[in-house]
């Protein structure tokens, strides 16, 4: 697992941010979801596939984030909520989102076939015997939600049917089932849209939404006043997604966006000062910050980051790219 994987993934299974993810999405904000509700669940599912000599090739399937959600007593079940992570845009997500709500759904009545031949439960007939699933059992609804990371925009089909050839006949498709995800983008969003969430997701999705636009994302962490109090996680959560190169002191839990952003500014500054008194003249200096800017060229760091840590034009910086082509 990558490091952003298991960043998006650790921030994602706590309580609260799961809890305000669904709240979020689902109820519009409204807290119908409560953290003290949800049960961790194991994540993986077997599923078996046939390969071309009929042959069973058990595989095992992961998913990012499932909980179960109960009742107001705290112990009977009543959904099962998943958070899938994704830091790239999936062209394939319906059908896989599909395939991991389907094993969590045959794991229900894998479940329940077990618990009738473990305690010898009669069976109304030959039916409920073969499929092991009783009349009187009930599924639990499963609810995935997919969380993108990224600051473009989901430009990959978010239903089954628009992964179908456009030359299908309507009267074929309407008797194929579809499956819808259910999609957070934030740069498909709203600021507005993402004040719904109540946690620090919310900072967490706008300052992604706004990190291609550098004097955007400055202005959003200077008027908003909780960017001045940041979980370690979040600010993790944003460095790794974002691509920003925070410092985060190891002691402190809550962090200042505002102020680890000057000090990324300034490490740079100083970076580039070294560099260039190595050379011993000014323009040693400059050469210092055009090998830093191929440096980061060659990493292919966005022109804007690029341009704030080596104060290079953005002209210049165009001109060492075509150097290097």
């Amino acid at each position: 697992m990558g490091k952003k994987d298991s960043i998006t993934k650790d921030y994602m299974g706590n309580p609260a941010r799961f809890a305000d993810l669904f709240n979020g999405y689902c109820f519009h904000g409204s807290e119908v979801v409560s953290p003290s509700d949800l049960r961790d669940m194991d994540t993986s599912s077997v599923v078996v596939p046939y390969g071309s000599d009929g042959a069973a090739v058990p595989t095992q399937k992961y998913r990012d984030v499932l909980k179960v959600l109960t009742k107001t007593d705290g112990k009977a079940a009543y959904c099962i909520l998943g958070v899938e992570n994704q830091s790239e845009v999936h062209t394939a997500m319906p059908v896989r989102n599909m395939l991991y709500d389907a094993m969590t759904l045959v794991d229900q009545i894998t479940a329940a076939a077990n618990s009738h031949k473990n305690n010898h439960d009669k069976t109304s007939g030959k039916e409920e015997f073969l499929s092991g699933f009783y009349r009187s059992d009930k599924l639990l609804p499963v609810v995935t939600i997919v969380v993108h990371w990224g600051a473009d925009e989901w430009d990959a089909p978010v239903s089954l049917q628009e992964m179908y050839s456009k030359e299908i006949d309507d009267r074929v498709l309407q008797y194929s089932s579809d499956y819808h995800i259910n999609l957070v983008s934030p740069a498909m969003m709203s600021d507005g849209e993402l004040d719904v969430f109540k946690s620090d997701l919310c900072e967490v999705l706008k300052f992604i939404k706004h990190s291609k636009d550098k004097q955007s994302m400055m202005d959003l962490v200077d008027s908003d006043p909780k960017y001045k109090s940041l979980s370690r996680e979040a600010v993790q959560t944003i460095s790794v997604c974002a691509n920003v190169d925070f410092k985060i002191p190891e002691e402190e839990e809550l962090i200042d966006m505002c102020k680890a952003i000057e000090d990324m500014k300034d490490d740079a500054r100083n970076e580039g000062r070294i560099e260039g008194r190595r050379e011993g003249h000014l323009e040693g200096f400059a050469e210092s910050q055009s090998q830093m800017a191929m440096k980061m060229l060659k990493k292919n760091e966005p022109v804007e980051k690029i341009i704030e840590y080596t104060s290079l034009s953005d002209q210049q910086v165009q001109e060492l790219a075509q150097q290097m082509q």
